[in-house]
């Protein structure tokens, strides 16, 4: 949506939190190797359904993150 920024927020202790996704829930993380893995729960039409996101790590320094999954490949920046 335009003017509303969406992510998440990777915690230590692997703890994850949702930014402005009320329906999607994300509530921790976990890396191996350079995989990023997301869990949490998807919220919507009356049901809730556990979920984890497998996210290939393209590139990584302090203040951004690539993430690649299939042809889609995000670009996340710290802020």
């Amino acid at each position: 949506m335009p003017g509303i920024e969406q992510g998440f927020t990777l915690e230590t202790g692997g703890k994850a939190a949702s930014i402005n996704m009320a329906t999607l829930q994300y509530n921790r993380w976990e890396r191996r190797d350079d995989v990023l893995l997301l869990s949490g729960r998807s919220l919507g039409n009356g049901q809730t359904i556990d979920f984890t996101d497998t996210l290939q790590i393209k590139h990584l320094t302090l203040d951004s993150l690539i993430v690649v999954r299939g042809t889609m490949e995000r670009t996340y920046l710290r802020q």
